[in-house]
C-alpha cells in the first residue's frame, strides 16, 4: 500500500485546499495532483497527502515538522525545497544560507528516519528559469541579477543531491528534465514567472516524479 506525504512550498501547496472540506482539491493544481491522480486509478488502496504550504523556507517547513510530517503515517516522504530560501534571502535578507538550508534539510529527514527506519525518501532537485521574453514582474529581478540566484541555486542543489546519495534517497533531477525542456520549447512555456510552472512544467515534474520512484522499486511497474 502506497503512503505518500508531499512536503515543500509554493511549488508543491498549489493551492491545496487546506480545510479538508473540498476532497477534489487536496492535492492543488499542479504536479502533486497529477501525480496522484494517476497512482489513485492504478492503485485504489494508495493515500496521498499534500501538507506543503505557500511561501515556506526550510526553517518553515521545519516549524511544522512534527504535526505535518512525523505525525503522519506514510511510506514514502518528498520533499522539494530550496527557491524561497535563495528568494527571501536575497530579496529581503530572510532565507536560510546555504549552510543552514543544508542542516535543516538534514534535520528533517533524520527526524523522519528516527521515526520510522523503513521510510523511502524522495528529494527534488529544486530549479528556476531565465524568461527574457517579457519577462514577468515577479521574475525581473531573478533575470536581471541571474549569476547570482542561479549561484545559489547551484549550491542548494548539490546539497540536496549530496543529501539523496548519503541517506540512499530517490533524487529527481527536476533542474535537468527542464534543461531537456527548454530544448523543445522556451521558458515561458514551463513556467509563469521563473519560479513557478506552468500545467507543461508540473506536468514534467510528475512524469519525473513517477520516473524516478519506479526506477527505484518504490512503485510497481
Amino acid at each position: 500500500m502506497l503512503k505518500i506525504l508531499f512536503q515543500g512550498d509554493s511549488l508543491t501547496d498549489c493551492g491545496r485546499d487546506k480545510t479538508g472540506h473540498n476532497p477534489v482539491q487536496a492535492y492543488g493544481y499542479g504536479y502533486v495532483n497529477l501525480i496522484a491522480s494517476k497512482l489513485l486509478c492504478d492503485y485504489p488502496d494508495t493515500v496521498v497527502w499534500n501538507k506543503a504550504y505557500n511561501g515556506s523556507r526550510i526553517a518553515d517547513t521545519y516549524s511544522r515538522w512534527i504535526e505535518d510530517a512525523l505525525n503522519i503515517d506514510c511510506n514514502i516522504l518528498s520533499i522539494l525545497s530550496g527557491v524561497n530560501d535563495i528568494g527571501f534571502a536575497i530579496r529581503m535578507n530572510q532565507g536560510a544560507d546555504a549552510k543552514k538550508f543544508k542542516f535543516i534539510y538534514e534535520l528533517m529527514i533524520n527526524e523522519a528516519l528516527e521515526k520510522n527506519k523503513d521510510l523511502k525518501l524522495v528529494l527534488g532537485e529544486p530549479f528556476l528559469f531565465k524568461i527574457t521574453n517579457n519577462t514577468p514582474e515577479l521574475g525581473r529581478d531573478i533575470v536581471r541579477d541571474w549569476d547570482v540566484w542561479n549561484g545559489q541555486l547551484t549550491e542548494r542543489r548539490q546539497i540536496v543531491k549530496e543529501l539523496a546519495d548519503k541517506y540512499n534517497a530517490v533524487f529527481v533531477p527536476y533542474f535537468e528534465k527542464f534543461q531537456e525542456a527548454l530544448k523543445i520549447a522556451p521558458p515561458e512555456h514551463w513556467s509563469v514567472d521563473c519560479i513557478h510552472a506552468t500545467n507543461a512544467g508540473h506536468e514534467i515534474m510528475a512524469r519525473a516524479w513517477l520516473e524516478y520512484v519506479t526506477k527505484a522499486g518504490f512503485i510497481e511497474e
